[in-house]
């Protein structure tokens, strides 16, 4: 490691004025709730809700021009419910920092750097969170696709409804090696990936198809055998490589990772309908910093930055699965 301090790394030396960086990860589910518009602030409330109609009016009837009407009430519509989490990280500066990168001998402002390598290092830890599946860091972490998409989607709940009994919140899994037989190469992940998609298709399937690593290999292997395939532009210009594949853009879950966080499994993938997801964030709370605070007995200076919110789903009846493990 360097011996630099970030003192000698901000202020003049005849070093080169913009820093690499080595500190921010891949992060596409984020990148994709964000465009989609599915990062949203909410006003307050100790939880958040979600809505659904989650089940058939069991009173349709085909009768005669005589016959009697059968009355009755059967409750279709419910909320999900759930609680807030909380993101933080600090950024500090002292006195005599803030004295030797001022003037002319401060070419980079230290404050700002260090705003950007927090931020850099929260949205990494969001972009795990949001892969993972709600467990982590002593249940404190945000809940993650593994929380609904669910590769056993008989079992357990979210948001107070029962996978068990509501049929319609569960997601399609496909253990691929047990329901096609053999391991998914390049050779059949299409095929595959259609079984699965066709299985949630409603007026489209999901738009996001987020891939472990040994997926997305034989997806582009795939798609590289042919004379032409296609891109998402607007993923592929924001960074992120990325095939369409059976009308779903498949982007890299993985990648290099500075941060050393967990993404998804390398052999699966998750199908994402991106509408019935959404980061839901408090008003003023939304990832953004602070007041900056002073220390009453230290010569220090301190911002926050502060996330409180929830990973939502107000269904994952219209998403998918689909692993070798």
């Amino acid at each position: 490691m360097s011996s630099l301090s970030e003192i000698q790394a901000t202020t003049y030396e005849y070093r080169e004025k913009k820093p690499s960086d080595a500190i921010a990860d891949n992060i596409p589910l984020l990148y994709a709730l964000r465009k989609k518009g599915r990062i949203t602030q909410i006003p307050g409330g100790r939880v958040i809700w979600e809505d659904i109609r989650f089940q058939q009016n069991q009173y349709v009837q085909r009768i005669d021009p005589t016959q009697e009407i059968t009355l009755g009430y059967n409750q279709t519509i419910g909320g999900f419910e759930y609680s807030p989490k909380i993101m933080v990280v600090p950024v500090v500066i002292n006195a005599l920092e803030k004295a030797q990168n001022q003037g002319e001998a401060a070419f980079l402002d230290l404050l700002e750097q260090r705003n950007q390598a927090a931020e850099d290092s929260m949205m990494n830890n969001v972009e795990a969170d949001l892969q993972g599946d709600g467990t982590g860091f002593g249940g404190k972490a945000f809940a993650g696709v593994q929380s609904y998409i669910s590769t056993t989607p008989l079992l357990g709940s979210y948001g107070g409804f029962s996978r068990v009994n509501f049929s319609s919140i569960r997601n399609v899994a496909i253990n691929a090696p047990t329901t096609f037989t053999g391991a998914t190469d390049s050779s059949n992940i299409e095929s595959r990936l259609r079984n699965a998609k066709n299985q949630v298709l409603r007026n489209g399937g999901p738009e996001l198809c987020l891939a472990g690593s040994t997926y997305y290999n034989a997806a582009c292997d795939a798609m590289s055998a042919k004379q032409r395939f296609t891109q998402n532009q607007e993923m592929f210009e924001a960074g992120f490589d990325n095939v369409v594949i059976e009308g779903m853009t498949m982007v890299l879950a993985g990648g290099r990772s500075f941060s050393g966080l967990a993404r998804i499994a390398a052999d699966r993938c998750y199908g994402i309908r991106l509408e019935n997801f959404a980061m839901r964030m408090y008003k003023g709370f939304n990832f953004q910093p602070l007041p900056e605070r002073v220390s009453v007995n230290q010569l220090v200076d301190v911002a926050i930055t502060v996330g409180i919110g929830q990973f939502t789903c107000n269904g994952a009846g219209l998403s998918f699965v689909m692993f070798d493990s």
